[in-house]
């Protein structure tokens, strides 16, 4: 509205201008000489054709320089525009050989003198007078008129030059002054039009913006929308008044009642709650609405058809610009399988935990007579045997000795893993080893390779069950090929999972891959002398120890072990 009403007076002030301009051309028609009206004609036809176009400044105001420096037959005229003490020339009648956006000081200028007095100046020889300020070389006389704003603001000139001296009429005079409010008008003009472009530029732009806010909002809500209708959780949310104003389809499922009842009763939720935790989540749920805090609940539901969930309830307020609780949302989730699920874990190592002492029993009362029968198949071997009684007794003691390390596997098994945790070098742990095994009698005639990491490899864990882990494995590497044969351990450092990866390999005959999901198991073995209670005492160990154990198996790479262990924080 500021910017018509500006524009409203700009267009009567063009008006008055270009009546003036009228009146001074017909009270010039009216005087005798011949040539004056011929001149006055040229000047309404200029008038005449003087109009400005809505952001065509440049062009106007070089017609306006034109048409002073003609019709007053003057040798230059120029369109100035002042601000704070230098004015730039915006259009003159001859070319100025300067750049467009060229200052130049108004200091003791002609110029100077029409912005400071806000009227019309003119001299008829500036070599004779000076007070009013010198002109550009080899001019004389000066004609200037000031550019006057509606708002009564001047900011900037018509200056006119003649290389003569000459006196002006008044009727010149005003036709300049005719001109500068024409040019001031038009320079107003512009800068309105320039900053309602402005105006409209930014206000498109906020439009755009706002629109691809608004489609961005859309989007997102549509996404979330889709995420939260299929998410196995539950998603909610409720007004400040306690009413529901989302509830994802999945609550159908959970609680067996339609969304519509949702939507239709609010309290429909709280009275499928049972009795005993009904009181416990309506205090909860009302406190997060008075004091603004969250809640992570567990209570039971009855469903329709009467049978019961566990249901885990997590709730947070959200919050308007003023601070204020204007919506409660929260996730839910069914955790009856889970609940369940937790239940058997307890009870199977409760039962696991019963079965390893059963276990340690029979282990001790058969030690106790196996070491009987030991001893006397000892005695027996000292005696003097006929060659068939020495093989059979030799066999005995054979399966003697398999089942008591069998026994004590079974024992070793069945213990419970107490680790007893410090650092340990891998690095040194594992050079040790292959020095002290690579001399038993399995490991006669391979080769055991293994290139030490440039710097020590720490982890916290327990020496000896660790020891036990790396004999463990590199036995059966060494079991597993043929003399000759190398068997490679390496180690790695995993950064990103801040763990080390040790490798033990072997190139002997592969293990059929429906072998390799079982070999961790008890009693499960590829040996024929075997009992598969090694690589699953390994597995609990290096379980004991927050590590994993990965067996793969194949023609070209053979078997790889690979033992991954957390490294030292």
């Amino acid at each position: 509205m500021k910017y018509l009403n500006r524009l409203y007076r700009y267009m009567l002030k063009l008006v008055k201008v270009f009546l003036k301009g009228i009146k001074f051309t017909i009270s010039a028609l009216l005087l005798p000489s011949r040539n004056r009206i011929k001149k006055q004609q040229r000047t309404l036809e200029v008038l005449s054709s003087l109009s400005y176009r809505t952001g065509e400044l440049k062009g106007y105001l070089q017609l306006v320089a034109n048409s002073v420096s003609e019709l007053l037959d003057l040798d230059w005229a120029v369109v100035t525009l002042c601000r704070e003490g230098f004015e730039r020339v915006l259009a003159s009648s001859i070319d100025m050989g300067i750049e467009e956006d060229y200052q130049i000081s108004l200091h003791g200028t002609l110029t100077e003198t029409v912005i400071r007095n806000g009227r019309c100046l003119y001299v008829e020889d500036t070599s004779i007078d000076k007070s009013y300020g010198e002109p550009p070389d080899g001019y004389l006389a000066y004609l200037g008129a000031p550019l006057r704003l509606p708002t009564g603001e001047i900011i900037g000139t018509i200056c006119s030059f003649h290389r003569q001296p000459r006196k002006f009429t008044h009727e010149e005079m005003i036709l300049v002054e005719i001109f500068a409010e024409r040019a001031a008008t038009a320079i107003d003009n512009y800068n309105l039009y320039q900053k309602q472009q402005e105006i409209n530029l930014a206000l498109h732009s906020e439009i755009k913006e706002r629109q691809e806010v608004e489609q961005a909002l859309q989007k997102s809500e549509e996404q979330l929308r889709l995420i939260a209708e299929n998410l196995e959780p539950l998603v909610w949310m409720y007004s400040h008044d306690r009413k529901p104003i989302y509830m994802s389809p999945m609550f159908e499922k959970v609680w067996g009642i339609p969304i519509e009842q949702w939507y239709e009763d609010g309290a429909v939720c709280l009275n499928a709650v049972i009795p005993e935790d009904r009181e416990r989540i309506s205090i909860a749920f009302k406190k997060v609405f008075l004091d603004g805090g969250n809640y992570d609940l567990e209570y039971r539901i009855v469903r329709p058809d009467g049978s019961l969930r566990i249901i885990r309830d997590q709730a947070f307020p959200i919050i308007d610009k003023n601070g204020q609780i204007y919506r409660v949302a929260g996730i839910a989730e069914d955790i009856t399988e889970r609940q369940q699920e937790q239940q058997r874990t307890i009870k199977t190592m409760e039962r696991l935990s019963e079965i390893g002492e059963l276990a340690a029993t029979i282990v001790h009362e058969v030690r106790n007579p196996l070491t009987t029968v030991m001893m006397g198949l000892d005695f027996f071997h000292r005696m003097e045997l006929s060659e068939n009684a020495r093989k059979r007794l030799t066999l005995a003691l054979d399966e003697a000795e398999r089942l008591k390390r069998l026994l004590n596997e079974i024992l070793l098994y069945a213990k419970h893993e107490v680790i007893q945790v410090i650092p340990i070098d891998m690095n040194e742990l594992t050079l040790e080893l292959i020095k002290n095994i690579s001399s038993t009698q399995v490991a006669i005639g391979k080769q055991i390779g293994f290139e030490a990491m440039p710097e020590p490899l720490i982890i916290f864990g327990d020496k000896d069950k660790l020891t036990q882990v790396l004999i463990n494995l590199l036995q059966n590497a060494c079991e597993a090929v043929p003399e000759g044969e190398k068997i490679s351990v390496s180690f790695s450092s995993l950064i990103s999972s801040r763990q080390i990866c040790m490798q033990v390999q072997n190139r002997g005959t592969p293990i059929p891959s429906e072998l390799l999901p079982n070999l961790t198991k008890p009693f499960i073995t590829t040996k024929p002398s075997g009992n598969g209670l090694g690589l699953a005492i390994v597995k609990k160990i290096v379980e004991a120890h927050g590590g994993i154990l990965e067996i793969e198996s194949s023609p070209i790479a053979g078997t790889i072990v690979s033992v991954l262990l957390p490294i030292a924080t």
